[in-house]
């Protein structure tokens, strides 16, 4: 029974705190200024912004590529070994 009354409360608490929140999402704010000094600021800003999450992913895809070249090396090594042990058995 209070799992119910809960699940009422919270359903209550949900639509009257959408509207809210989806109308905060579609105000306005996030254009440029009406100054052409502050909106060249903002576009650099954006850039920049821009510049650095390209950074950052090739910074990611970097570090995604010298972890398969290393486990490339160690299966290489790994595989050596074998070799050189095989080659030991022969050659007893």
């Amino acid at each position: 029974m209070k799992s119910c009354t809960y699940t009422k409360l919270a359903s209550a608490i949900l639509i009257l705190v959408f509207p809210l929140v989806s109308g905060c999402a579609i105000l306005p704010g996030g254009g440029y200024s009406n100054d052409p000094i502050v909106a060249e600021q903002q576009r650099q800003i954006e850039s920049l912004k821009a510049e650095l999450d390209r950074a950052e992913q090739d910074t990611n895809d970097a570090k995604q590529r010298e972890k398969a070249a290393k486990s490339r090396l160690k299966a290489a090594q790994d595989e050596l070994k074998v070799m050189q042990t095989e080659a030991k058995r022969r050659a007893s």
